[in-house]
Parts: structure tokens; sequence; C-alpha cells
């Protein structure tokens, strides 16, 4: 049985997981807004350069629950081939 002091700690904890995983769900949800993106016909080079760049670099913040540089780096990406991020 846990103890009266530890009860504060156990529920920040748990309070901290759940918002780690809010994060990451914000990211994987630009992500899917990019892939359906990178799917659409005639794209130009420089778009599909764009997209892909920003599709490694968004990778990347998602690895380290970096939702803010995820989702810029995602509407940069959009906003160089016209598009807005939802």
């Amino acid at each position: 049985m846990t103890s009266i002091p530890f009860r504060p700690v156990l529920l920040g904890l748990a309070l901290a997981a759940a918002g780690v995983g809010i994060a990451r769900a914000d990211c994987e949800s630009d992500m899917l807004q990019l892939e359906d993106a990178m799917k659409a016909p005639n794209q130009t080079p420089e778009v599909q350069a764009a997209y892909k760049d920003g599709a490694g670099k968004a990778a990347s913040a998602m690895r380290k629950d970096d939702d803010g540089t995820c989702h810029k780096v995602i509407a940069d990406a959009l906003a160089k081939a016209g598009r807005t991020l939802k």
C-alpha cells in the first residue's frame, strides 16, 4: 500500500506522462497532414524537396518529444507549397 506522502508524487508523474502523450499526438497529427500533402499529384521538385526535408526534421523533433519544433517544421514545409497546417 502506498503511503499518503507519495500520492501527490505519483499523481504528478501520471499527469506529466499524459502531457507527453498529448504532445506526441499533436506531432503525429501534423505528420499525417504532411504525409497527405506529399501524396498530392503534380508537385514541383522544390515542393517535394521541402516536404522531404520537413518530414526528416519533424521525425527528429518527434523523437526528442519537441512538439513545438515539429509543428513549426511541418507548417513551414506546407507553407512552401502554399498550404496551411490545420
